[in-house]
């Protein structure tokens, strides 16, 4: 009993200096008031002004050709547009993705399922880790091996 009233004390102990500390750094620096600067209010600065709207289309990435202007040669839409999709924030037709779609199906056809023989059988009965779709078992040491079958 005795040694289990020490850990229990040792205990108490050590929890009550942790909550205790725990409030010494708030008290450790106490803020020093700072005197705010005095701010006087003085009449409007004129500043310069340049007005860039349509004027300015000289700049450099700016074109103009009649009464429309572009810039980086951009002549697309600001805001989505019927028949059109988004992707990679450039606006395309939606038979550009279709056309797409077709040719990227087409390319990437699924490969025809094979059935295992007896070489599968036998693998699969000596090897309890023998993967069929890579033909290969973990050994009890050292990274997958082939299976090597006599058939």
């Amino acid at each position: 009993m005795g040694l289990f009233n020490a850990k229990l004390l040792s205990a108490a102990g050590l929890s009550a200096a942790l909550f205790i500390t725990s409030f010494v750094p708030v008290q450790a620096m106490v803020p020093i008031p700072v005197q705010k600067p005095v701010q006087t209010v003085n009449a409007a600065e004129p500043v310069q002004y340049r007005n860039r709207d349509r004027e300015d289309w000289r700049r450099r990435g700016y074109h103009r050709r009649n009464n429309a202007y572009y810039y980086n040669g951009h002549r697309g839409y600001r805001e989505r547009r019927r028949g059109y999709r988004e992707y990679n924030g450039m606006w395309f037709p939606l038979a550009a993705f279709a056309t797409g779609a077709i040719i990227g199906g087409a390319v990437n056809n699924d490969r025809p399922v094979r059935v295992g023989g007896s070489h599968v059988a036998w693998c699969q009965n000596r090897y309890r880790s023998y993967r069929a779709y890579d033909n290969t078992y973990q050994p009890n040491n050292g990274p997958r091996r082939q299976c090597n079958s006599p058939y």
